[in-house]
């Protein structure tokens, strides 16, 4: 009598099988959504992910192909790249886990529907003081953050928590107090602090015309998708700075049509038709 055919492994999916997908699906889109805002999350978005991907399929191929030694040296060296992975997003988790009680659906549980707060036109205060610091030939660095966390930057500076004024950003960008050389980070419709320390570009062949102020907005750029507007303490010359491109203005109006998209799409409104620099 011939030996007894092997069990066959269940192919029935059970409640606990679509709970343990379900709870695995909903860790990997937390971690996606908590990324995406992060700016050492660069390495999951974009080229990088079929990197991952390769990765993934590499260490596929090596179980399917029974190659012991090459599978053994993977596994051991998992340990190794999860730990590595903790190091490179430490200051990300500690923002994160700091962060938590901003969560939207936090604030619901524990406030409920409360009023919505009043807009208080921050791109025509940030406008006028910028076109006051022109005429002024007074140096200004505003950084407006968007879907990228600035929080590194913004732990640089002084906290504020304002509301938007020209009489604001005009006292903290006077050369009589110690904020002036710093940068001004707007989270959410509010000054989060000013006195920020943002990062220089690396580009070699930057003009030598640009300072250090408008090498930190061009630096900021590059690291984030934040705005920056930039002011010359020399020219009086507005800049505006996204993804490391100069955009210079001449126009104040034109200049609050294209903040206005910003703080649009910050807030999750259909944003308008963006206006081309003249």
């Amino acid at each position: 009598m011939g030996a007894a055919a092997p069990a066959l492994l269940p192919t029935q999916l059970t409640w606990s099988h679509l709970l343990e997908l379900v709870l695995l699906f909903l860790a990997l889109y937390v971690l996606l959504r908590f990324l995406r805002r992060t700016v050492a999350g660069g390495v999951f978005r974009g080229p990088a992910m079929l990197v991952w991907i390769l990765i993934l399929g590499l260490f596929i191929g090596l179980r399917a192909a029974n190659l012991d030694v090459l599978n053994a040296l993977v596994e051991k060296a998992i340990p190794v790249f999860i730990i590595a992975m903790v190091v490179t997003f430490q200051t990300e988790i500690r923002h994160g886990v700091a962060r938590l009680g901003e969560a939207r659906f936090l604030r619901f549980l524990l406030r409920g529907r409360g009023p919505r707060k009043v807009d208080t036109r921050p791109v025509d205060e940030i406008a006028g003081a910028c076109e006051q610091f022109s005429q002024r030939r007074v140096g200004a660095l505003i950084a407006i953050e968007r879907n990228i966390d600035l929080t590194t930057w913004i732990d640089s500076g002084v906290p504020m928590d304002a509301i938007i004024r020209r009489e604001t950003m005009d006292t903290i960008f006077s050369t009589e107090t110690v904020l002036h050389d710093g940068a001004l980070v707007i989270r959410g419709g509010r000054i989060a602090a000013a006195g920020c320390l943002l990062p220089l570009t690396e580009r070699p062949k930057l003009a030598r015309s640009y300072g250090t102020r408008h090498r930190a907005a061009i630096g900021l750029s590059e690291q984030s998708d934040a705005v920056v507007i930039v002011v010359s303490e020399e020219t009086g010359k507005i800049n505006l700075v996204e993804r490391g491109e100069m955009i210079p203005v001449r126009d104040i109006e034109w200049m609050k049509g294209y903040l206005n998209t910003v703080f649009a799409d910050r807030q999750g409104v259909q944003p308008m038709p963006r206006a081309v620099a003249p």
